[in-house]
């Protein structure tokens, strides 16, 4: 092959890396104690300051029982004061999954929503949810912008009730620890060590875009590349033709499809074994195609970087 070819492909193979630097966590207040009990579980409550998707949860296991549970919500309204309490808005619920793991889920909130989490690790006969310090509500952020995390609880054993006990608010309180992670609502991440001759899977989420057809794209630049009054995050290079010219299907897997009826695609980036491309780095993002949007994109992803290694 030309020089130029293999320069190409070099560049090509750059998406692989660790893409997991692409989503970020809600920051919590440090660990206190573990709060156990046999039908009392505890979490924070908030109000989204921006658009946001979780992607996943975790519940720290101070007591290593093993297993974690938890439970999100979409609130009508900040929850009442304890011993008041209200019931619904559940979206979300896992149980019994190891504690250890990252529970996957793609849930995406609007600006100004009320979000609840409650979540401990435990069964049906006991709840051990991770107490913070200091009690109280916790400034924090939500992708980089300020909001206020609170104490939420429910009288119930979480498992028990499947996530569909009452909920209320305590701001005195110490609130129950849960890892969140987030996402800008369209977003690409990866799972995968970003190796050379591995698979990176990218994970696609637009869930307004629910059904339509979706075109991921790499390039060695950031761009910005405008469309409008909108601005795609990468170049214009030879590696963008070549990422979405449909030429190379063993490398670049799956870059054009349809996202499925909740807004999710998946993509897979196949790196050769090749020396050569340790430490290349380079940008990836992806778009909607919907023919009534400005210039038929529908949605356009943020942008994440990856390195091979």
């Amino acid at each position: 092959p030309t020089m130029r070819t293999v320069s190409i492909i070099a560049l090509v193979l750059l998406l692989l890396a660790g893409s997991l630097g692409a989503q970020s966590t809600i920051p919590l207040p440090g660990f206190s104690s573990t709060f156990s009990t046999a039908a009392l579980t505890r979490g924070f409550w908030f109000q989204a300051p921006v658009p946001f998707t979780i992607v996943g949860l975790q519940v720290p296991d101070e007591s290593n029982h093993g297993k974690q549970n938890v439970a999100v919500y979409k609130l009508a309204s900040a929850p009442p004061a304890y011993p008041a309490s209200t019931t619904g808005g559940l979206l979300f619920y896992k149980g019994g999954e190891p504690s250890g793991t990252t529970i996957k889920c793609s849930i995406t909130f609007s600006k100004g929503d009320h979000v609840g989490i409650i979540g401990a690790c435990g069964d049906a006969t006991t709840m051990r949810s991770s107490y913070a310090t200091p009690s109280g509500p916790f400034a924090t952020s939500v992708l980089g912008q300020a909001t206020t995390i609170t104490r939420l609880l429910t009288q119930t054993n979480l498992v028990a009730q499947q996530g569909k006990g009452p909920v209320s608010n305590e701001s005195g309180g110490p609130l129950g620890r849960v890892n969140v992670y987030v996402v800008s609502p369209s977003s690409i991440i990866g799972s995968g060590t970003g190796q050379i001759g591995t698979s990176l899977v990218y994970s696609l989420a637009a869930p307004t875009d629910a059904g339509l057809p979706y075109q991921v794209a790499n390039s060695f630049g950031l761009g910005p590349t405008p469309i409008g009054a909108r601005k795609l995050g990468l170049t214009i290079d030879d590696l963008m033709v070549l990422s979405t010219s449909g030429l190379v299907p063993t490398v670049f897997n799956g870059y054009a499809d349809v996202l499925d009826t909740t807004g999710v695609g998946t993509a897979k980036l196949n790196i050769p074994k090749a020396a050569l491309l340790k430490g290349y780095r380079i940008h990836a993002a992806f778009v909607t195609l919907k023919a009534s949007a400005p210039f038929n994109l529908s949605t356009i992803s943020g942008t994440f970087t990856f390195t091979i290694s």
